[in-house]
């Protein structure tokens, strides 16, 4: 499929269905190379594995399709969320917003969201956000679910972002312009019921 660039800082590798793969994103800082994500399948890791300079990786969360890849990638540093963190027993755990200079600005935050638990997103020079799949529900009883509390603090953070475009994962834009996302999640939000811990999405 092959990389595809958003702008001089910022490439991606599109996310794949069979096997099931998320989209990796490349961030080029000056001493390092940034990556989001790091994939499920061959041509991630062999792309991945081909970037002769130090890496970074952040991983949004620790589902197959955006953390598989890691086994087979050398790295100086991995950032994730406490979930994550838990299960690789290994990188920095995010569990506030950390700011890095390496050309372009880095924001690497923690993201509530009802999909993955220890979601982290990762904001370039205040214009991008890689957020994975914070935007997506989660299965209960057979349908698109989302926590109510959970929805509602992941719509204020997004909305706070100074970014314009949010980036997701198995979106076939992948770019999205930040209004238009949250725009969605507040109807999504204004379909609660008093009392109701969850919101279905039909």
């Amino acid at each position: 499929m092959g990389l595809r660039r958003l702008s001089d800082r910022i490439s991606y590798l599109p996310a794949s269905e069979d096997p099931l793969s998320a989209d990796v994103g490349i961030i080029h800082g000056e001493r390092y190379e940034w990556i989001f994500d790091v994939g499920n399948n061959d041509e991630a890791a062999e792309m991945i594995g081909s970037i002769g300079r130090d890496k970074k990786i952040v991983l949004s969360h620790f589902h197959e399709d955006h953390a598989g890849n890691i086994k087979r990638t050398d790295c100086r540093d991995i950032y994730c969320g406490d979930y994550t963190y838990a299960r690789l027993q290994m990188g920095t755990e995010i569990k506030a917003p950390v700011t890095y200079y390496d050309g372009p600005e880095i924001t690497v935050f923690p993201i509530p969201s009802t999909h993955s638990r220890g979601a982290v997103g990762l904001e370039v020079d205040g214009e991008y956000a890689f957020i994975g799949d914070a935007v997506y529900g989660a299965e209960k009883h057979g349908r698109e679910a989302y926590n109510v509390n959970l929805l509602k603090d992941m719509t204020v953070l997004l909305e706070n972002l100074k970014a314009g475009t949010l980036l997701l994962s198995h979106d076939p834009s992948f770019a999205r312009p930040k209004a238009e996302v949250v725009s969605k999640l507040k109807e999504l939000y204004a379909m609660r019921s008093p009392g109701e811990a969850y919101i279905y999405k039909d």
